[in-house]
C-alpha cells in the first residue's frame, strides 16, 4: 500500500506541474520533483524472463476475454457465428456470460499488472487462476464436447503455470511436448483402445463386459493377425510381402541415391545448390498427380506401349524379311507390354517416390566429409575399393542410416502407389488397413493391425540403433 501511495502522490505532483505550466504560465515547478513512474522498459528489464512471458500471456488472455465479451454484447448487431462455448452459455441468463468473461478478464488483468509491478501476490493469484483453469478446461469439454477449445484452455493454463513457477526446462519444452501429446500420443491411445473392441453386425465398435477371467477376449484381433484363415496365414503373408518390398525399395534407392549424392557432393560449390534444387523439384507436384502421370506412361495406350506396338512394330515389319531377329521382333511387338498393375510397376512407383528422401540425407552427410582422407589413403597405397569400404562408407554411415529409415518406414505402410499402380492385384499392409477401415468397417481389427505394424517398426529401429551403439 505504501508503494501505491507514493505512486499516487508522484502522479498528483506531476499533474500539478503540468497545470501550472499550461494554465498559469508558471514555469517555476520542476517536473523532476514529481518523480513519475519508471518507464515500462525499465520495469520489464528487471523482471524474470519467465515472469515476463507470463505477463504477456496474461495480457493476451485479457484481450481474448474482452473480445469474447464484445462478441456476446454485439450478437444481435453483427449476427456472429456462435462458438460452442457461446451455445452453452446461451442456455443460461445473459448476465452469466458477462460475469464469466468479466471475472476472467479482471483476473488476468490483475495478474498481469501485479507481475508488471513486481507484487508477490500476483504469482500466487496467477498459480491459483491457472489451476482453476485446468479444471475448467476439463469441465468445458465435459459440458460442450468441444475438443479444440478445451485443448486451447488446457494449453494456456498449463503454460502459464509453468511460467509462473519458473520451470525453465519444462516451459521451453512445453509447446513441442503438448503438440506431440495432442497429435501423437492421444491418437495412439485412441487406436489402441479401439483395437480392444470388436465389430458389431452394424459395423460399430463394441466392447465385451470387463471380467478378470475373460481379459484375453480384448486381444482377439491381435491373435487373429497371426492365425490361419482357411489354412493360410494370409495376414502374415501380406505383411511379409510388404516387408520384402520395403527392404527391396530401400536397397534400390540406396544403390541409386548414393552414387548420385556422391557426385553432387564432389561438384563445385556453385553447382551444388542447383543440383539439389533439381532433386527437390518433384516435391512441387502432389504425389498423387505424379503417380497418375506414371500410370499414363505405363498403361496399354501409354507412351511406352505406343512406341512398342506402333512405331517399333512398323519398323520391324519392314525389316522382317532381312533378318530373323527383325522377324522375331515383329512378332513380339504385336503384344502390348504388361507394364502396369503388377509388382514391378509398384516397385517403380515406390522407388520414384522415395528416391529423393534417400539422396538428401546422403548428400547432407557426404558434403561434410574431409576428402583429404581419401587422398591420404590413396597416397598410402589403398585402392578405390579399400578407400570406399574402409573410409567412405563408414564415414557416411549416419547418412545411410537416416536415408534408409526415411525410405523404409513409409514404404512399409505405402497405400497410394500399390493401390493405383498395382490395380488391386498387389495387396500390401496399407491396402489391408484401407479395406478394414473403409470397406469392411472392421475398425478394431484395422486398429490392431496398425498397432502391430507400428510396434514392429519401432522395435526393429530400437534394436538396430542399440546394436550399432554396442558395436561402436
Amino acid at each position: 500500500m505504501a508503494q501505491i501511495f507514493e505512486d499516487s502522490r508522484a502522479l498528483a505532483v506531476a499533474f500539478d506541474c503540468v497545470y501550472n505550466r499550461l494554465v498559469r504560465q508558471d514555469f517555476g515547478c520542476s517536473m523532476q520533483d514529481a518523480q513519475p513512474f519508471p518507464r515500462p522498459s525499465l520495469w520489464l528489464s528487471g523482471l524474470n524472463p519467465l515472469h515476463r512471458a507470463a505477463l504477456y500471456l496474461s495480457w493476451g488472455q485479457f484481450l481474448l476475454w474482452l473480445a469474447l465479451g464484445l462478441r456476446w454484447l454485439t450478437f444481435s448487431t453483427f449476427d456472429w457465428t456462435p462458438l460452442p462455448a457461446e451455445l452453452a452459455l446461451a442456455a443460461w441468463p445473459p448476465l452469466v456470460a458477462y460475469l464469466i468473461y468479466g471475472l476472467l478478464a479482471i483476473l488476468d488483468l490483475l495478474v498481469g499488472l501485479g507481475l508488471w509491478r513486481g507484487w508477490r501476490w500476483a504469482v500466487t493469484l496467477g498459480v491459483g487462476r491457472n489451476l482453476a483453469a485446468l479444471a475448467a478446461a476439463v469441465a468445458y469439454f465435459y459440458l460442450t464436447h468441444e475438443f479444440w477449445g478445451a485443448c486451447l484452455l488446457l494449453a494456456l493454463a498449463a503454460l502459464g503455470l509453468l511460467l509462473l513457477r519458473r520451470q525453465t526446462a519444462w516451459a521451453l519444452a512445453f509447446p513441442a511436448a503438448f503438440w506431440l501429446a495432442l497429435f501423437f500420443i492421444i491418437p495412439l491411445l485412441i487406436v489402441f483402445i479401439v483395437s480392444l473392441g470388436e465389430r458389431s453386425r452394424l459395423g460399430t465398435v463394441t466392447y465385451p463386459p470387463l471380467q478378470l477371467d475373460n481379459l484375453t477376449v480384448y486381444f482377439d484381433d491381435y491373435v487373429r493377425f497371426f492365425s490361419r484363415i482357411n489354412g493360410d496365414l494370409i495376414y502374415l503373408r501380406i505383411f511379409g510381402r510388404s516387408l520384402g518390398m520395403a527392404l527391396l525399395n530401400t536397397f534400390i534407392c540406396l544403390a541409386l541415391g548414393y552414387p548420385f549424392a556422391f557426385w553432387i557432393a564432389r561438384q563445385p560449390r556453385r553447382w551444388r545448390g542447383a543440383l539439389i534444387f533439381l532433386v527437390m523439384i518433384p516435391f512441387w507436384t502432389n504425389f498423387l498427380v505424379r503417380t497418375y502421370a506414371w500410370m499414363l506412361i505405363l498403361r496399354d495406350s501409354g507412351l511406352i506401349n505406343n512406341l512398342w506396338t506402333i512405331t517399333l512394330h512398323q519398323q520391324a515389319v519392314m525389316l522382317a524379311g532381312s533378318s530373323g531377329f527383325f522377324a522375331w521382333l515383329a512378332e513380339a511387338t504385336t503384344h502390348k507390354l504388361p507394364l502396369l498393375f503388377n509388382l514391378p510397376a509398384v516397385m517403380l512407383g515406390l522407388c520414384y517416390g522415395y528416391l529423393p528422401f534417400m539422396i538428401l540425407p546422403l548428400y547432407s552427410n557426404l558434403e561434410k566429409l574431409d576428402w583429404s582422407l581419401l587422398e591420404a589413403a590413396a597416397d598410402l597405397g589403398a585402392g578405390k575399393w579399400h578407400s570406399t569400404t574402409r573410409i567412405l562408407l563408414p564415414l557416411s554411415r549416419p547418412g545411410i542410416i537416416a536415408g534408409a529409415i526415411i525410405v523404409f518406414i513409409p514404404s512399409l505402410g505405402a497405400y497410394v502407389t500399390p493401390d493405383l499402380m498395382g490395380g488391386g492385384r498387389v495387396s500390401l499392409v496399407g491396402n489391408l488397413l484401407q479395406q478394414q477401415f473403409m470397406t469392411v468397417r472392421d475398425w478394431p481389427f484395422g486398429s490392431a493391425v496398425s498397432f502391430i505394424l507400428m510396434a514392429i517398426m519401432l522395435a526393429a529401429t530400437i534394436i538396430y540403433f542399440r546394436s550399432g551403439a554396442a558395436r561402436e
